[in-house]
């Protein structure tokens, strides 16, 4: 990359024509940035919601070269955190570039990441992981045919669970894109119920985080947009994901279910639904996130690397995540990862909840959560 290189950091409606053009150039040449996270329309619309959501944009002797969206701002963390489940840099995939000197011209003090995708972040990881990513684009048959017997087996055991549902309740029955509403406030009802269950944060309970779900669903097929999937065994509604699509992606993104259901496996019988129905639905992958836990690890088949870390580039905020960091390591060690399970609670809070009354109470039920034996 040649000099002279310039930081600018602007606002989504300051991009200029050129920087939309460049945008998508560069992510349609990275396949890093494949995820439709990296969409240009998802930084848009999140700089709708919210208003500290920036862009550093770097330039290349006056040509855009690689873009950063970003929120916060001395403290700064991945846009759209923590609902953006892959994050990072647009640019090439050969791109020299040093996150790190990008942070420091645009003011920013520390960068703190839970999925970057970009090699050139690698340096500043502190555990790695994979995306779990399923290549459709030679059919479902053709994808079918070259899983192992592990698979093999899987889909066996879940032929006779279809079986099952069907003779116990009714034939499950599978709808794709829909525009229903009951289906989707079925679905928010369950993750929600979900949340309280397990203790953990609901990130659905900042207004912004539902109006982005909203918002997204109701562009239909249009650009960026979330598309609904559900199946039903006979009349009753057993599983919806609502996933991130832009067009040939669809990212499985808010995923639930009947728990009176569980032994039928509903999320399991969509999802090979899915797989199905992806060629005519347009899909030539699906993504199933993050970790290989579970039934994940039968779907993995373009394992994609991610990773968790931070970067301390200047000052005060620097310091203090250095120093978050050294407590974690005593934590895992000594008290049961305690801090780090604090620090990472508190930056969900402290992404969805603007307001320092909204982060404590969040934070006061997490230390309530955690005390319960």
């Amino acid at each position: 990359m040649g000099q002279p290189l310039i930081i600018k950091v602007k606002r989504a409606h300051e991009l200029s024509e050129t920087d939309r053009t460049a945008w998508a150039a560069l992510r349609a040449s990275n396949p890093q940035n494949y995820s439709p996270y990296f969409h240009l329309d998802y930084t848009i619309l999140l700089s709708e919601l919210r208003e500290d959501v920036f862009i550093a944009c770097l330039y290349d002797n006056d040509l855009p070269a690689a873009f950063l969206p970003y929120q916060g701002e001395r403290f700064a963390r991945p846009v759209g955190a923590p609902m953006t489940d892959y994050h990072g840099l647009i640019c090439r995939p050969d791109a020299a570039i040093d996150p790190v000197e990008i942070l420091k011209r645009a003011g920013i003090g520390a960068y703190h990441f839970s999925a970057a995708t970009n090699s050139q972040m690698t340096s500043h990881f502190q555990s790695e992981d994979e995306g779990v990513v399923m290549d459709l684009e030679a059919g479902a048959a053709a994808w079918r045919a070259a899983r192992d017997g592990s698979y093999r087996r899987h889909l066996k055991s879940n032929r006779r669970r279809i079986r099952k549902a069907g003779e116990d309740i009714g034939e499950p029955k599978s709808v794709w894109k829909s525009q229903d509403p009951v289906i989707f406030d079925q679905l928010i009802a369950w993750k929600k119920q979900k949340f309280v269950e397990t203790g953990k944060y609901d990130v659905l309970s900042a207004d912004w985080t539902m109006e982005l779900l909203k918002q997204l669903w109701s562009r239909h097929d249009s650009g960026l947009r979330c598309e609904l999937q559900a199946i039903y065994f006979g009349d009753r509604l057993a599983a919806v994901d609502l996933g991130l699509s832009d067009g040939e992606t669809f990212h499985s993104w808010i995923v639930a279910y009947d728990g009176e259901l569980h032994s039928y496996a509903p999320g399991i019988q969509l999802l090979e639904g899915l797989i199905d129905a992806s060629e005519s639905l347009g899909y030539k992958r699906i993504d199933l996130g993050v970790g290989t836990d579970g039934y994940k690890r039968h779907y993995a088949t373009e394992p994609i690397r991610v990773g968790t870390g931070f970067i301390a580039a200047q000052g005060p905020a620097a310091a203090l995540s250095n120093l978050y960091s050294k407590a974690e390591i005593f934590g895992q060690k000594a008290l049961k990862d305690a801090p780090g399970r604090f620090r990472r609670r508190y930056t969900q809070v402290a992404a969805c909840e603007d307001s320092v009354s909204g982060r404590a109470k969040a934070m006061l039920s997490a230390v309530k959560h955690s005390s319960k034996p």
